[in-house]
């Protein structure tokens, strides 16, 4: 079947759309997917960093008098998370003494006497199942607390997702398809045929016929063209052999002048479609799929930025319990420092009761941005001290590392937006340049402030000072 210029034009950027929009929403959904992933993990962490106290201290007062007490206990903080389906207590021997699904199986020693909470996960990284050791008021660690976690909620969202982008995709897919085959129709194919069709009048014998070409490229010269040879062939009628003359040199010249616009447009359309099918297209899907989870934070990191540059970010604060935030921040970056074998130490003077009015998802990226800065430019076998106190009314926030030091030059503008000292040429180190800055925008929102002593070659101090929600216990009051 012969096809006409239209329809292969239609059928090619229609296959080269699909093949785009395809690519597009494949990277959608891994994002998005990944993303799911991420939550449901953090969460679960959280979930079971919090739960685990309460439940262990019940277990503990009630094992021998009854199980009525543990079994509300346990049902009360299940019922906070629909993602948990059961929760069993075990000694550090692996030995089940309480299994609200009532299977009481054992688990491996190893994971029950660990001091450390243990996160177990399936074969698509998703959290299954969370250890957490239970540590007495002595300091004993004679239990774990066990949650196991379902995937179904999540993989219901990655469903609905999935076929939201599809939707979304289809939608987009249709419309641009639309849009440029009517772009292609406006801008080529009707001046073509408008310059076809008069040049048939032309040749049939008409010469009074004029081509009005609006367009100033290929086709508006085109039809200049054939106007020109209608008025010679109008002048000189009279002499059959020049008219035969003419119309010879009007056919080549036509011929050419429709060629050569044809030839530019198909050659583009062949490039546009060999794109998509290139050995390195799927070198850089491959590409994509070992750094999605950096890239979302990246991304989430840029959005942010630029909200809070344009004045839209509004944080929503609220009193949270400073000592053990602050923990909770340090303790993620333990197995990084523990992996590089670096010197870790934390240290927390802070009271227990100590409050402090912040976003917590924005101020555990601006704190740990500081930390993973100090481990990052840190060499193996160096030290990495993070500590939190109160100082003047403010709770103030540091880290010392004996890294590679920053140059007393660099220091002015290491605060701003895609700055990166110039001893990363020496060093190959990985990030954008956006993490110091992103700290001081967020800081800067809580009230807050951060400044660095840096010696090259021995190390940084990085500190954070925040203003408190609540009055410092003894009396002093808060920083303005």
């Amino acid at each position: 079947m012969r096809l006409t210029i239209r329809a292969k034009i239609i059928l090619t950027v229609s296959l080269s759309l699909i093949a785009i929009f395809a690519l597009i929403m494949f990277l959608l959904v891994r994002l998005n997917v990944g993303q799911l992933r991420t939550n449901l993990n953090q969460s679960s962490k959280s979930y079971a960093s919090l739960a685990t106290p309460p439940i262990g201290a019940t277990f503990v007062l009630y094992q021998d008098s009854g199980r009525l007490r543990i079994t509300q206990q346990v049902n009360k903080f299940m019922a906070l998370d629909p993602d948990v389906t059961a929760i069993k207590i075990v000694s550090v021997d692996g030995k089940p003494l309480y299994d609200s699904s009532g299977r009481s199986q054992p688990i491996s020693d190893n994971l029950a006497e660990s001091f450390q909470a243990r996160y177990i996960a399936n074969k698509d990284g998703y959290t299954k199942e969370v250890v957490e050791p239970y540590f007495e008021d002595s300091g004993a660690h004679r239990y774990s607390v066990v949650y196991e976690i379902s995937t179904k909620r999540v993989q219901q969202g990655v469903a609905s997702v999935v076929r939201l982008i599809l939707y979304v995709g289809v939608a987009i897919l249709l419309v641009s398809i639309a849009a440029t085959f009517w772009a292609f129709n406006t801008l080529f194919i009707r001046p073509l045929r408008s310059v076809s069709h008069s040049a048939d009048v032309v040749s049939a014998g008409n010469y009074n016929q004029q081509i009005i070409a609006k367009n100033k490229d290929e086709i508006g010269s085109l039809a200049q063209a054939v106007n020109r040879m209608a008025e010679a062939l109008k002048a000189d009628i009279s002499k059959l052999q020049e008219v035969d003359k003419l119309k010879s040199e009007f056919m080549m010249i036509a011929s050419h002048n429709l060629r050569t616009p044809l030839t530019i447009m198909r050659g583009y359309i062949e490039m546009a479609g060999i794109a998509q099918t290139v050995p390195e297209l799927k070198s850089a899907v491959n590409g994509i799929q070992d750094g999605v989870v950096r890239l979302h934070l990246l991304s989430e990191d840029l959005l942010t930025i630029s909200s809070l540059e344009a004045g839209g970010e509004k944080m929503e604060k609220t009193p949270v319990a400073a000592r053990q935030f602050i923990d909770s921040v340090a303790k993620e970056f333990e197995v990084l420092a523990e992996k590089k074998r670096l010197d870790w130490r934390f240290v927390n003077n802070l009271p227990d009761d100590l409050k402090f009015n912040i976003s917590q998802s924005n101020m555990r990226s601006a704190l740990g941005n500081v930390i993973d800065n100090a481990i990052k430019f840190t060499k193996e076998n160096g030290a990495v001290r993070v500590a939190a106190k109160l100082e003047g009314g403010r709770l103030v926030f540091s880290v010392t590392d004996t890294g590679i030091g920053i140059r007393e030059e660099e220091i002015p503008r290491l605060f701003t937006k895609f700055h990166r000292g110039t001893s990363t040429l020496t060093y190959d180190y990985e990030g954008a340049g956006i993490g110091l800055y992103l700290t001081k925008l967020i800081v800067g929102e809580h009230g807050g402030q951060i400044s660095v002593q840096s010696q090259v070659g021995h190390g940084s101090t990085f500190s954070v000072y925040l203003p408190l929600a609540l009055p410092v216990p003894g009396g002093h009051p808060p920083a303005a």
